[in-house]
């Protein structure tokens, strides 16, 4: 079966059936339509070398080139999009987690406190209920007050420290946005930044909705 390609301002909008084998004898099949510009295939496109999404297939000259349809600028522009998309759809999930109950934002906010006062001691001394109530959690362990506390805040800054990762890795995908010369570099900053978020994601165990 003989293919064409359809043009359309000399740009290949699609193509049709298969490209005769080297031999072939005989008339080709006719185009599709005789209402549209049809050109006739003598060896297979290499669809699988498109340099970039934003790249369109040209027939220029009888040849066949790949053309940016976007310019290197827009094509950045629409790629930091695609960064801080990716980085705040897990920054989101990272907070989600933070403060998905009220009781961890204010456990958090009573161990800060007792932290700030020194850590007070004794029968008298008072300790936030969000910091005493997982030290007797831990009786089995013979938790203090203070070991509840410093438990609680370790693990907040980890979590913020999660973000800050999120942060840097944005930024600097950024940068090599900036940095880069062709579409098909930034393309792959974009895929390599989203597969990155992903993975994070996955070993936190959290759910990226974006």
């Amino acid at each position: 079966m003989t293919s064409y390609v359809l043009i359309s301002n000399g740009i290949v909008e699609s193509q049709h059936g298969q490209v005769d084998p080297p031999g072939f004898v005989g008339p080709p099949t006719p185009p599709p339509s005789d209402e549209e510009t049809y050109v006739l295939l003598t060896e297979p496109i290499d669809w699988a070398g498109r340099p970039s999404a934003g790249s369109q297939l040209h027939i220029i000259d009888g040849t066949f080139e790949w053309v940016e349809a976007v310019a290197i600028e827009d094509y950045r522009s629409q790629a930091f999009d695609r960064i801080d998309t990716a980085a705040e759809a897990l920054r989101m999930a990272v907070i989600t987690k933070l403060t998905q109950t009220s009781e961890y934002e204010r456990a958090e906010r009573h161990a800060r406190e007792y932290r700030a006062d020194g850590y007070p001691e004794g029968d008298e001394a008072y300790v936030p209920p969000g910091v005493a109530s997982w030290a007797q959690a831990k009786w089995r362990e013979g938790w203090t007050a203070r070991q509840a506390a410093d438990d609680i805040l370790a693990i907040a800054e980890s979590w913020y420290a999660i973000l800050d990762d999120i942060r840097a890795l944005r930024l600097a995908n950024k940068e090599d946005i900036r940095a880069a010369s062709s579409a098909a570099e930034i393309a792959a900053i974009c895929d390599d930044m989203e597969g990155d978020m992903r993975a994070i994601a996955q070993q936190l165990q959290l759910t990226l909705t974006n």
